[in-house]
């Protein structure tokens, strides 16, 4: 009996033993106890994911909500490239691209992990942003949510060939949301019933400049006053340009800017400005590291502007002139052209003087509009 005992107590040990250890066992779902993916969403967010610690994408997220950030237009695990906490700042690293070398663009998207968690492929985007890539180039993106708010407005792109930013109160403001080409009934919600202006700036990527292009309409129309509304109440689209819902292709486009490159070849950190005015280049960081090349939209009015770098918080300051009139205080640019500038230190000079350095400004070729791509 006693035998009996103890055999049926062991018994009972390996029975539990064996129910414990199946306890957390995945059941075929795709899916773990916690509702994530294999591995958890916690990856994502990891600097050694795709090695985004050393990527030159950088995506800020000052909303309360962590975002997973997918590359293109298909919203699935197949596509995230990484993710930012709430709060946080984090990278992306695109350097295992073939075009990596002479530079690319993507379109990136980012969309709330708990959205994602209850909708997948079929979540709603928060943000998107048409961001460049490449060797000695770096670019940055704030999130702008699209989706908070108890109001609500209707936006469309009648454009079939380029993306859409539209832009707060100027063609020069606030970023408020990013429409592909060809984008219809996109639901942006707002906080309030506050009325907006917003005016539709047109952004591709030029393949001949590698860089991103933006160019805004020039008639009286083109911004429109938008009136959020509860989501019951919202039944007036806002159509963008103006005019109905057949989409159009623009017959032309005239660039009112030219673009200038500028790659820092000194030891020190240089601001790009006009006058003590700082520029803001394509990447939305305003300072050019030592060996990095940014690219900005200068807009000329036909007059001479003073194009300078200045280093060593304003101590140094070298002029950006043409090398056939290095005595002019003011240069006069054309709209519509690529030009590029480089700052050197002269061989054996000191690096603390002005004096020390040269940036000339070189007129290329005029930017071709055929070139200008996107492919989202």
């Amino acid at each position: 009996m006693n035998n009996l005992r103890k055999f049926l107590v062991l018994l009972l040990a390996v029975g539990l033993i064996l129910g414990f250890a199946g306890c957390g066992e995945d059941k075929g779902d795709g899916k773990d106890p916690g509702g994530e993916l294999p591995g958890g969403y916690a990856q994502y967010y990891d600097g050694n994911y795709r090695d985004n610690r050393n990527g030159t994408t950088e995506v800020v997220n000052n909303t309360s909500y962590d975002m997973l950030l997918f590359e293109g237009e298909i919203i699935s695990t197949n596509y995230i490239v990484g993710g930012v906490k709430s709060g946080t700042r984090n990278n992306v690293n695109f350097s295992s691209e073939s075009d990596w070398q002479v530079g690319g663009y993507k379109l990136l998207r980012a969309v709330k992990q708990r959205e994602f968690e209850a909708n997948g492929d079929k979540s709603r985007i928060d943000h998107s942003a048409l961001i460049t890539y490449g060797e000695g180039k770096k670019f940055t993106t704030n999130i702008t949510s699209t989706t908070d708010g108890d109001y609500q407005y209707t936006v469309y792109n009648r454009s079939r060939d380029y993306g859409l930013e539209l832009r707060k109160n100027s063609p020069e403001g606030a970023k408020v949301a990013y429409l592909t080409k060809g984008e219809v009934r996109r639901v942006i919600n707002s906080p309030d019933t506050n009325e907006l202006t917003l005016y539709p700036v047109w952004v591709a990527y030029n393949s001949q400049t590698k860089s991103i292009v933006t160019f805004t309409p020039t008639d009286t129309l083109s911004a429109l006053d938008v009136q959020p509304k509860r989501s019951n109440d919202d039944v007036t689209p806002y159509y963008f340009p103006l005019g109905g819902q057949t989409v159009i292709t623009f017959p032309s486009v005239n660039l009112p800017f030219a673009t200038i490159q500028v790659r820092n070849n000194a030891t020190m950190n240089a601001n790009f400005r006009i006058g003590n005015t700082i520029r803001t280049p394509e990447s939305g960081y305003t300072g050019i590291s030592s060996g990095a090349r940014e690219s900005y939209e200068i807009r000329s009015s036909g007059e001479g502007v003073h194009l300078n770098l200045s280093m060593a918080q304003g101590q140094i300051e070298v002029p950006v002139r043409f090398q056939n009139s290095p005595d002019a205080i003011n240069v006069v640019i054309q709209n519509g052209y690529l030009y590029t500038v480089t700052l050197n230190l002269k061989p054996g000079a000191e690096a603390d003087k002005a004096a020390s350095y040269e940036a000339w400004l070189v007129q290329q070729e005029s930017i071709d509009t055929s070139k200008l791509l996107v492919s989202h």
